[in-house]
């Protein structure tokens, strides 16, 4: 009985191991400077035209700084996305260079 229960314990971590690891393996984190955002309602337009976007997290946009901080999953959307739905508020996100 005792055995019988440490391998359903043992499959269950499994599982739940794969499962976490699968899901991480799908998400990437990104910083893109942004140009043209002077306070906080410019941020706020871009993070929530950011977080609208199917794929998106979560996105942490600053003003002050100059960027967005953009976890998405990899598997639905790109950089190239990222950067356009940046561009369509009416801001532009730069390119760095080895990007």
């Amino acid at each position: 009985m005792l055995s019988r229960i440490t391998k359903l314990a043992v499959c269950g971590v499994l599982v739940l191991t794969i499962g976490v690891i699968t899901a991480a393996a799908f998400t990437k984190t990104v910083t893109i400077k942004v140009e043209g955002m002077k306070c906080a309602k410019c941020s706020s337009s871009v993070s929530k035209a950011l977080k609208a976007t199917e794929g998106v997290q979560d996105a942490q946009v600053s003003s002050e700084k100059g960027e967005a901080v953009i976890k998405y999953d990899d598997q639905k959307l790109n950089e190239t996305k990222l950067r356009e739905v940046i561009n369509s508020t009416g801001f532009k996100a730069v390119e760095q260079p080895g990007q």
